[in-house]
């Protein structure tokens, strides 16, 4: 498994995958996409910003996902983050149908921190649905610590911080 900045050809297999990430949620009763985010406009935006990343599974997009070094809802917490420095934070994680469900995401957390690290991060942060135990669960897993909540778009969401000493 390989990750890499996602290009604008990407974009259509990118969609694809959001579209069945969006049925998996619904399947579960979780609607944190039900209302059509992230957009296909959305993932373009990513891509043209350069925190647009595909990750790769025998040469074909298994999955995508949005790093961001800064995250304006992020510094308003009902809580408080375990550490002050510099972090980077997930956004619109999707995997295909296909790579669900395969142990894939202890191995996209490592490499992402790695992306981190190279950034100069300290720590990987991370929101979720309230109605989302399946990540719940994955983040707490992996020693994620769940640190309060975070607005977005006027609904709290948990919210998650892994500090890269301690992974």
């Amino acid at each position: 498994m390989t990750i890499a900045k996602a290009e604008e050809d990407d974009a259509g297999r990118i969609s694809e995958i959001i579209e069945e990430a969006r049925r998996f949620q619904l399947s579960y009763g979780n609607r944190q996409w039900a209302d059509g985010y992230p957009s296909a406009q959305l993932i373009s935006e990513d891509i043209a910003q350069g925190i647009g990343y595909k990750i790769i599974i025998d040469d074909e997009i298994a999955g995508y996902m949005a790093i961001v070094t800064e995250d304006d809802s992020y510094s308003r917490i009902d809580g408080k983050w375990i550490t002050d420095g510099p972090y980077i934070a997930i956004h619109r994680l999707a995997l295909s149908d296909k790579w669900r469900g395969k142990g894939l995401f202890r191995k996209i957390i490592r490499k992402s921190t790695a992306i981190g690290r190279e950034k100069g991060a300290v720590s990987l942060r991370i929101d979720t649905d309230r109605a989302n135990p399946i990540m719940k669960h994955l983040l707490e897993e992996l020693g994620f610590m769940h640190t309060g909540f975070v607005l977005f778009e006027g609904d709290p969401k948990p919210a998650y911080e892994l500090p890269f000493n301690v992974y």
